[in-house]
């Protein structure tokens, strides 16, 4: 017997968790120390469904949920992060030492 998936609006979740998204999207890292293993699992998959909604609804934020990776450490710390944050800054130089200019619009 398949699990069914009930699709929820963006506006059943606590407005705490798109925040967590934006503050991945502005810091690049968020954790968060849940009481025990499940709770930081069930966290977990509540985050898993508001981006899932996100994505359905179109939301303005939806690239940078998307971009966040969302996992749990330790048993029960909830880590969401951009995945590439840790070589970033590496990434821009080796960019600018090759000639790379940015985000220009092409003619």
């Amino acid at each position: 017997m398949e699990k069914e998936i009930i699709n929820m609006s963006v506006k059943n979740y606590s407005p705490h968790l798109l925040d967590i998204f934006k503050h991945v999207g502005e810091k690049g890292e968020f954790t968060f120390k849940c009481k025990d293993k499940k709770a930081a699992y069930a966290l977990r998959a509540r985050l898993h469904g508001l981006r899932r909604a996100m994505r359905e609804e179109k939301h303005w934020l939806t690239p940078v949920a998307e971009a966040c990776h969302v996992s749990v450490i330790n048993e029960h710390v909830l880590w969401a992060h951009r995945p590439d944050q840790k070589i970033e800054g590496e990434i821009a130089k080796a960019l600018k030492e090759q000639g790379f200019k940015g985000k220009e619009k092409a003619a």
